[in-house]
């Protein structure tokens, strides 16, 4: 009996030891990353391209450098301690060195989201964005999931979107278009603009299916996990997921049974074939 105790007891020593150590050493990664960080933004800066992910029209060097300070690398850090092996130049590789999508064809225009109420001048300055129902709004510069860069919503009509705000809120919100951009553009910080084009209506329903399936009648709690197909909890980027596979046609999807559907890569889960996959067309600074 005493020698079960004490190897018990030595059990417990030991695996406290290790699991110790695990986090000594994870803190002094981080620590040393956190030190070394710049030289990690400019190497990456570098290897996006070299690659031809950033060019001269899509990201400055300073842009970049921004938005790894202020939201990659936190959000990296956070993943790195569930996945020691996990590098800086592979996460932010993985999620396409903050570039937006762009399929050839699309020209995305810079302005602001404070719609001029004149269209000649709206579209000679390129500074406002009419948004419609089903739009699918991607931020960069902000973090709503933790260990995953970024946060997307869906446009609900003209003047609203449904979006998943974070832990903090703990479920779906009806949010105002100026308290939406309001808090995800500006100092850096910007929003990207897909539309389905070719599919209006659809576009449309999948918005009023989350406003009447996701967010009035049942509003999932905010949760991330691999399980897809479970309304709650769900997420920012699954709930836009869901909303077009539910309440538009899983054709406009690919089809994923057990993943994580990250925000700044949600335009690649959609359907390329017959005019589902998602058009850039705004880039909005401010409001």
């Amino acid at each position: 009996m005493k020698k079960f105790i004490l190897f018990s007891l030595f059990s417990i020593l030991l695996i406290t030891a290790v699991g110790s150590l695990k986090s000594q050493a994870s803190s002094t990664k981080s620590g040393n990353e956190i030190s070394n960080q710049n030289s990690f933004f400019d190497k990456a800066y570098q290897q996006g391209r070299a690659k031809g992910i950033i060019n001269d029209s899509n990201m400055t060097y300073d842009e970049f450098i921004s938005l790894c300070k202020n939201s990659v690398f936190p959000a990296y850090l956070q993943a790195s301690q569930t996945d020691s092996t996990l590098t800086f130049e592979k996460y932010i590789a993985d999620d396409h060195y903050e570039v937006p999508e762009q399929q050839p064809g699309d020209t995305p225009t810079t302005g602001s989201a404070n719609d001029n109420t004149n269209p000649m001048l709206r579209t000679a300055a390129h500074s406002g964005y009419s948004m419609k129902a089903g739009d699918i709004l991607i931020c960069y510069g902000t973090n709503s999931m933790g260990r995953f860069v970024g946060h997307a919503a869906i446009a609900s009509s003209s003047n609203y979107i449904m979006e998943m705000p974070g832990i903090s809120y703990g479920k779906a919100a009806h949010t105002s278009k100026a308290t939406f951009f309001k808090r995800n553009s500006g100092n850096g910080k910007y929003v990207a603009v897909y539309r389905i084009n070719s599919h209006p209506n659809y576009a449309d329903s999948a918005s009023t299916y989350a406003y009447n399936h996701m967010f009035k009648n049942t509003n999932p709690k905010y949760g991330i996990n691999t399980h897809v197909w479970q309304k709650s909890p769900s997420y920012c980027s699954k709930y836009v997921y869901l909303a077009y596979a539910w309440g538009a046609t899983k054709k406009a999807i690919i089809y994923y049974d057990n993943n994580i559907i990250p925000p700044h890569t949600l335009t690649y889960y959609f359907n390329p074939n017959s005019g589902w996959k998602p058009s850039y067309i705004h880039k909005i600074t401010s409001y």
